[in-house]
């Protein structure tokens, strides 16, 4: 009975200790000749370095898996809907170069070379800024292209 006091003790210690302190040299001495709590200890090592390790559950990533997900978690999720429109990125884009140019072309005449210049370079910016937004809020579709097509090679 008293040996199950002191291993209890010294066990209370040992537990008490933060992760990586230093081990006092009272428990080290029992650990030493006590070889149930020497296991208790190699077995509270183990079970820490199995619970710091990743946890790997197997997913499946197929379209069925993905799709009873989202239907989880919105009942009312299409995987029909096209987040994108590019008809209305296109008629837009193909509206402000045709806009551009209509005012660039009619101001030519009466117009003089600093004028130009400066419609020249917004006209650049616009262009720059219109595919840069469409770029930047399309950007999931684009790594999604850019993932299948190195899938498919």
């Amino acid at each position: 009975m008293k040996k199950e006091n002191e291993c209890n003790r010294i066990m209370d210690i040992y537990l008490g200790l933060d992760k990586g302190e230093r081990v006092p040299l009272e428990v080290t001495l029992h650990l030493l000749t006590c070889s149930k709590c020497r296991k208790q200890v190699r077995l509270l090592k183990s079970a820490e370095k199995l619970t710091r390790a990743p946890l790997e559950v197997p997913v499946p990533i197929d379209d069925a898996a993905i799709l009873s997900v989202m239907k989880s978690i919105d009942p009312n999720y299409s995987s029909t809907k096209n987040p994108i429109s590019i008809t209305k990125w296109i008629v837009g884009g193909i509206a402000m170069i045709l806009f551009m140019l209509t005012f660039g072309l009619s101001s030519f005449q009466e117009a003089d070379k600093g004028f130009l210049i400066t419609f020249y370079i917004v006209f650049a910016l616009a262009i720059t800024s219109y595919c840069a937004l469409f770029v930047g809020t399309n950007m999931d579709y684009f790594v999604k292209m850019i993932k299948t097509k190195k899938i498919l090679k």
